[in-house]
């Protein structure tokens, strides 16, 4: 199987459609950076795997290379967006095509699958693990190098050359030690709650053993209960009956307690009584001396009459001032007209003024009359109020001391005998409420006999529930044990069969490591692999030197590029005769990019279909002429740019042919005639 054309429109920066027809042996694609030149490999990775793999990780904020797979750029939109890649199996050409809108035929890519990977060989995933041992990246050169640690590089190794059948027998017994793990855990939680369950049916036991007391101490409990109660209840219901009867014992004691406490108040009330009735003679009788003095007081007139008496001293006050402001005229009174002498008009003003200062002071006298008045049934009202304050003090008092006596004869004590009675009470009930709880407490040990039997009942289960959750626990981590070793063994197989594997990659790889002479030096190469589950490969050259500090970079990439080579030429359930190298001379020198000519040039020789994308037009001039060509048709050069437009097209396709092999031969003459 060889590539035969890549076909595509509006993907990634191609707007135009673009075509490339390989050559069968080689072809070079040339061009500036940006003129999608890896494009065209991406779109081999697509067409087979519906992705491309370099960006797989590679994430922007939410978008995915899945957002870029199809043309998003400005200007006029492509006529359409697709991507086709033809093969030549033999003379058969067989066509695969994804568009961006229209349902993908699976079929034809199965029918391209069957032959391009045997059906026997091949991985779960094929075409992945194709595609990263077929197209030869930049990325993927760099990422080979010399920098990754010894199990990464094991890792990527094993990830290159394709999975094994031992990679899922793995994954199961990866499958199998995470279950076993997880009964184990949950038989160590069954077998910790049986545990535990088994000490406190223990304690349980204890504590039963620990309460049951003699029988004789139960029959005198029994005999003093009876007497409590005033029953014959025989044994098996007298706890029904004595807590019956501390119930009742309780509520009299609480109740005797309340008379003990409440005496102090009692008596105080007693004692305060007299002092209250002595209060209410006195208040009567300040009531019947106030009410005597306000008797003996005059009927108040009214404020009417006071108000008119004042008014009228005041108003003759005032005429008598203005008569005698204005004075006599022409020998008359200035107020009546009548005819008087001075002395007569001052005796008249005089005898006014008196007037009303007479007036006056009755008015004066009214008023303080009014005032005792007042101040009188103030002092009455008063006394009245004291009065009926006393009575009702001593009416609350006679009835706080007779509801406490309706509550001492309740209670069956005499208020007569003192508190003593009280008190006596309240001390044997208390005693007694003591003695039945004990007792009680002594009887209910009978119902342990019982409950002891239960107790042993259940311990028994629960040391039975944990022998048994310590067998489970047992299996479970001899399980997880053998899980685990089946798990080491599925992974050191498969370690083993990578290694068979390995035994024809790695000598390969030393030979085309030769082949490339990255380093003056040191022309050969060392690969080991070591560990037993988890593998390590590691590189070395000289007398055991690390070459990951003394390579450059350039030299690290030509070591790259020689195991993914020999990665690709191992892969035995590959049927796909085509390489493509995406720029592998990145940091190398021309001296050894004349070394990967030699070696890609033996790689056509052999039979191998090579597509390299390279930058340099010199670099690709080279290999034109450095790669053998023995028929037209067999070699190719692309080159890749802008068009008028500014889109990326294909500005050039030279068909390559063999150069003369007799140029300097004469060619012998014919006879003639």
């Amino acid at each position: 199987m060889r590539l035969a054309y890549v076909d595509a429109c509006g993907f990634r920066g191609y707007r135009k459609r673009l075509r490339v027809d390989f050559a069968s042996g080689f072809t070079v694609i040339e061009g500036r950076n940006g003129v999608g030149k890896s494009t065209v490999c991406d779109a081999v990775e697509f067409a087979l795997t519906g992705t491309i793999s370099k960006y797989l990780d590679a994430k922007a904020g939410r978008e995915t290379v899945a957002d870029y797979i199809w043309w998003t750029g400005e200007g006029p939109a492509p006529e359409a967006y697709y991507v086709e890649v033809g093969f030549y199996d033999g003379d058969e050409l067989l066509v695969v095509r994804r568009e961006q809108i229209a349902a993908f035929d699976e079929a034809s890519l199965s029918v391209i699958v069957d032959r391009l990977c045997d059906s026997g060989m091949r991985p779960s995933h094929p075409l992945a693990q194709l595609c990263k041992a077929s197209i030869i990246r930049d990325e993927h050169i760099a990422a080979l190098s010399l920098d990754l640690s010894e199990s990464d590089r094991y890792t990527l190794l094993r990830d290159a050359i394709g999975a094994t059948d031992a990679e899922e027998w793995v994954e199961r017994g990866r499958q199998i030690a995470l279950l076993s793990r997880k009964r184990r855990e949950a038989a160590n939680v069954e077998f910790e709650a049986a545990s535990r369950e088994a000490a406190q049916a223990s304690r349980r036991i204890d504590e039963l053993r620990a309460a049951i007391v003699e029988e004789e101490a139960v029959a005198g409990a029994i005999a003093r209960l009876q007497t409590y109660t005033g029953s014959n209840t025989p044994a098996d219901g007298m706890s029904e009956v004595a807590r019956l009867a501390i119930v009742v014992r309780a509520r009299q004691e609480e109740e005797t307690r309340a008379l003990s406490m409440g005496w102090a108040g009692y008596e105080a009330s007693k004692a305060a009584l007299t002092g209250l009735a002595n209060a209410v003679t006195a208040a009567d009788q300040m009531l019947a001396a106030r009410r005597r003095e306000l008797e003996e007081l005059p009927q108040a007139e009214t404020g009417d009459a006071m108000q008119d008496l004042s008014e009228r001293a005041r108003d003759i006050a005032a005429l008598a001032d203005l008569g005698r402001h204005i004075g006599l005229r022409d020998g008359c009174c200035p107020l009546c007209a009548s005819g008087l002498s001075h002395d007569d008009f001052a005796r008249g003003i005089a005898a006014a003024e008196d007037f009303a200062k007479q007036l006056d002071a009755r008015a004066l006298k009214r008023e303080a009359g009014i005032t005792r008045r007042r101040t009188a049934e103030a002092n009455t009202a008063t006394a009245l109020a004291l009065s009926e304050q006393a009575a009702t003090e001593v009416k609350s008092a006679q009835l706080s001391i007779g509801a406490f006596e309706a509550r001492l004869m309740q209670a069956g004590f005499s208020p007569e005998r003192g508190r003593s009675d009280v008190d006596a009470a309240l001390e044997r009930l208390g005693a007694e409420l003591e003695r039945m709880r004990e007792d009680l407490r002594i009887v209910e040990t009978l119902k342990m006999n019982a409950a002891l039997e239960r107790a042993v009942a259940e311990e028994q289960a629960a040391r039975t529930k944990y022998v048994r959750a310590q067998e489970r626990l047992g299996v479970a981590r001899l399980g997880e044990t053998r899980a685990q070793a089946l798990h080491d063994s599925a992974r050191r197989a498969a370690g083993e069969t990578l290694d068979q594997r390995l035994d024809r990659v790695l000598p390969l790889m030393t030979e085309l490591f030769r082949r490339l002479r990255p380093h003056p030096l040191w022309g050969d190469i060392e690969y080991k692999i070591r560990g037993d589950v988890r593998r390590f490969l590691k590189l070395q050259v000289g007398d055991e030197l690390n070459p990951q500090f003394i390579f450059s970079s350039g030299q690290r990439r030509a070591t790259g590029l020689a195991f993914l080579l020999s990665v690709n030429l191992s892969l035995a359930w590959s049927r796909w005769r085509t390489i493509l190298l995406d720029d592998p001379v990145q940091h190398v020198d021309d001296f050894r990019s004349v070394h990967l000519a030699e070696v890609i040039a033996q790689l056509v020789v052999n039979g191998r279909q090579i597509v390299c994308v390279v930058e340099d037009p010199a670099l690709a001039d080279h290999l034109c002429r450095r790669l053998p060509i023995t028929a037209p048709g067999e070699g190719t050069r692309v080159t890749l740019g802008t068009d008028a437009d500014g889109a990326l097209a294909l500005l050039d396709h030279q068909t390559l042919v063999p150069f003369t092999g007799a140029a300097l031969v004469i060619e012998p003459t014919r006879a003639v005639g």
